[in-house]
Parts: C-alpha cells; structure tokens; sequence
C-alpha cells in the first residue's frame, strides 16, 4: 500500500516512494487541522494537528505497508495513546479501524494478535463487519456502530425509521477526524445516562478552538452527528434505553454575520475572465441564476434537463423535496451551446459541470477558488473578502443568496423563488428582503444571460449559427 502524491494546500512531502516516481505526500484538507495522508487514493486521518508528529506517523504507514501486505486484518499499536488497534478490510475492500476497548486488558502485540483473530471471526467474518449478525450485540463499539451508520446498513437493516443520507460521507470524516480517536472504542451500552454524557463532554473538550479555520458551524456539525448516532442507538437499535444528551445540548448555530452578494458588474466581469477555467464560470454562473445547491448542481446530469423544453428536474437533493421548474431562457441556450461544443460527447447520464476532460469542480475549494477569482477579474469590494466576528468572506453558497436577492427585487414572487430553491417557507426567505430592497432601490437590474456572459459560449453561438 502505498501513499499517493497530491497538489493540496499544506501538503508536506515525507518520503519518496522508489517503485515509482510519486511522492509520499501529507496534507490539510479544507479549513482541518488534522494532517492526513493519501493512502490509494484515499484520505487517512493521522490523528493530529502537529506537523512533525503527522509526519513520523505516515513514515510509519510507508515503513509497515507494503503492495503484498493484504492480509484481511492486521494489529497495530496506537500511536497517541496506550492501546492497540485493528485495521482490516471490509466487503468493499474499503481499509477500516477497530481500536480495541481498554477494558479488553490487551497489554501486549501477542493479546491483541489473539483479541484481533477473536473479534475478526464474530464480527467480519467471510462478509463484513456490516452484515454481521453480532454486529448489533451490546458489546458493539460507538465506531463500529457509525460505521454501520455512514456506510447505509442501518438504513437497509430498518428502511422504516432510517433513510440512506446523502451526505454520509460528510458524517463519516468529521466521525473519523474528532469523535472516533476520543470514543470509538466505547462500547454503546456505556453511554448510559451521566456516564454517557461525560463520554460526550470529553469529544467536546478535544475539539478545536472557535477561529478563522474553525467555525461554531462546524463544532454544531460534529456534535450532531454524534446527537443523531445515539438516537438511532435508542431507537429502532435498541441498545441503550434513553439518549443521554439533554434538549438543548447542541451548541448554537453560528452567530448572524453579514453576508454579501454578487452585483450585476461583479458577476459579468467574472464570467468574463478568460483566466479562469470555463468549466468553474459556468459552476458560478449557474449557481446564481438557478438557484441550486453547490451539491446540487454538481451532481446535475443530462438527463436531469430537458433543454427543449427548458425544464430542470431535481429529484435527488437535500431535503428528499424533488422539484422542477422552467429554466433562465439564457441558460437553457447556454447549456445547449454547452453539450454541443464542450460536451459533444458526453452519455446521458454524465455530469454537466464536467469538461471535455472529464475534470469537475473540488466543492471544498469552490469558496476560496471563487474568492481568488474574483480577484483575478480585479474585484477588489472589501466585503467579499472580509472574515470576521461581523461578516462571512463570499462563499460559492452565497451565489444562491445572489439569484434569491436579485430575484426578490426584480419582481419575482417568494413562491417563484422556491420553487427553485426548495426553501419552504416565507420565513425562511426573510433574510433576504432587506438586501433585495437596497438592491432595488440601487436599480441594479438583472444578471447577464448566462449565453452571452460567457465569450467562449457567446462565441461558439455565432459559429454555429444560433
């Protein structure tokens, strides 16, 4: 098994691999501060934000992991703390961590070596730790559990209170980066009551600090994952009796900071800047005039549009809320210049913000590469760029903001608005009012047509004669 080289920011090289010419490579993803590695293509939590530790720990990896070590599992000493832990492969050959409880009395490699073969056998098997029957006993761990939850086995096992979550992959890294090092081998039938609370508190100490690279957002998120896992442990798993958090447990959303918009010179001059790669100006500019999800339309294909028709469908979103709605006239002959000149050759289900090549968008880096590019299509607005106690930097979310603040004051009816956006209520849109009012009252109009915003669409336009 070998680390695999990256081009993330923050990436550190660690050591070279001499079967082939890629280097071993450690990195930050996003605005974490735990290092990772990439190991087969997949990011590996080190478990900790020092650098030089990080590093010992994924020379550690290239030193134990070689191409022919596949055995179905191996036991290896915790590196942060007393204790061992089992890594093996699930029925996807997807690599999986199983840290052995403390009160298993493993003091030794031999122990663990005989606890691992043990537990391997009850719990994994010839299938996977998912499918087993054991794998719901009263001894099953807090991480073994999240596994089943994350991986979409609780939801088969009970389809009638358990829905397969989209965003499961989400859960499972903030699991994986801060709750699983801290209590991932306590078993469930220990979080009962106080003690399970106290279980709970010790994730929240360990979390890191509110800051620039750390939002009360994020905290709310972590901990609603964990909310969320011992509600299915109460119910339908029936593993413990009562949820231990109290109402009220979770920390409060983040604070109302000030929020910005594109205006109309904004947008055009950043869908105008050939600097920036198309495929990304037209990911913006269909975010601000449609109204979509980041997710949602990055998980659009061609057969979720009828361009002769003018009509998007959108049934897999957020809020399981399926909606469709008649396109922007501008984006409808966009996206047909789009197919018949970028995307000639892709099959029906193929993704439309994809290029000729194949190449998406990194939704993790959507909000800094958008600020970058605006830059770089000489933006300079302070607001879009301030990050503080006060106000949020422009984040490719808020391209939404954009088409429902331009929306709003141009007319367009809140039922117009969510129809396309999926908000359900009035109230949900009430934030928005004050903004499309001063946006109003400015006389700003509307955005560009996506068709003629883009020159490279504009331009393939008159050479085929539309």
């Amino acid at each position: 098994m070998h680390l695999l080289a990256g081009s993330s920011a923050g990436s550190l090289p660690v050591r070279s691999n001499e079967t082939s010419n890629k280097k071993t490579i450690i990195h930050q993803l996003g605005k974490s501060k735990v290092w990772t590695a990439n190991v087969n293509g997949r990011a590996v939590p080190l478990g900790t934000t020092d650098e030089g530790e990080a590093t010992l720990r994924a020379q550690a990896l290239v030193q134990t992991e070689t191409p022919e070590s596949k055995s179905l599992w191996r036991v290896y000493p915790l590196a942060d703390r007393d204790g061992f832990c089992v890594k093996f492969y699930d029925r996807d050959g997807v690599r999986r961590t199983h840290r052995i409880p403390p009160d298993e009395s493993v003091s030794c490699i031999e122990d663990a070596e005989r606890y691992a073969a043990s537990w391997y056998g009850r719990n994994v098997g010839s299938g996977s730790l998912t499918n087993s029957a054991a794998s719901l006993s009263t001894d099953i761990t807090f991480e073994a559990f999240g596994q089943l939850w994350t991986s979409g086995e609780l939801a088969k096992r009970f389809p009638d209170h358990i829905k397969t979550k989209r965003s499961a992959r989400n859960d499972d890294r903030r699991l994986q980066l801060y709750v699983y090092p801290a209590i991932g081998t306590q078993r469930l039938s220990r979080f009962e009551g106080k003690a399970g609370l106290d279980l709970v508190e010790k994730v929240m100490a360990g979390l890191p600090p509110v800051g620039r690279t750390f939002s009360r957002g994020s905290r709310r998120h972590i901990l609603q994952s964990v909310h969320r896992l011992l509600v299915l442990a109460t119910y339908p798993a029936r593993l413990i009796s009562v949820n231990p958090l109290p109402k009220g447990f979770l920390p409060r959303a983040s604070s109302n900071r000030a929020k910005s918009f594109l205006y109309p010179a904004e947008d055009a001059a950043l869908l105008a800047c050939k600097n920036v790669p198309l495929v990304e100006r037209l990911f913006f500019g269909l975010l601000a005039r449609e109204g979509l999800r980041s997710a949602e339309l990055l998980n659009l294909q061609w057969t979720d549009v009828d361009l002769d028709r003018g009509v998007l469908v959108l049934d897999r979103n957020k809020t399981n809320d399926p909606r469709s709605w008649s396109m922007d006239a501008g984006v409808v002959c966009g996206l047909k210049v789009w197919k018949a000149k970028f995307a000639r050759s892709a099959k029906p289900n193929a993704k439309i913000i994809e290029d000729k090549n194949g190449a998406g968008i990194d939704r993790y880096m959507a909000a800094s590469n958008l600020r970058d590019y605006l830059k770089l299509a000489g933006i300079e607005r302070p607001q879009l760029f301030e990050s503080n106690d006060q106000r949020i930097a422009l984040r490719a979310h808020d391209l939404r903001a954009t088409f429902v603040t331009v929306s709003l004051a141009n007319g367009r009816t809140e039922a117009w608005v969510c129809d396309r956006t999926g908000h359900r209520s009035s109230q949900m849109l009430y934030s928005y009012r004050r903004q499309a009012r001063m946006y109003a009252e400015l006389n700003l109009g509307e955005l560009t047509p996506l068709d003629q915003a883009l020159p490279e669409l504009l331009a393939a336009a008159a050479e085929m004669g539309e």
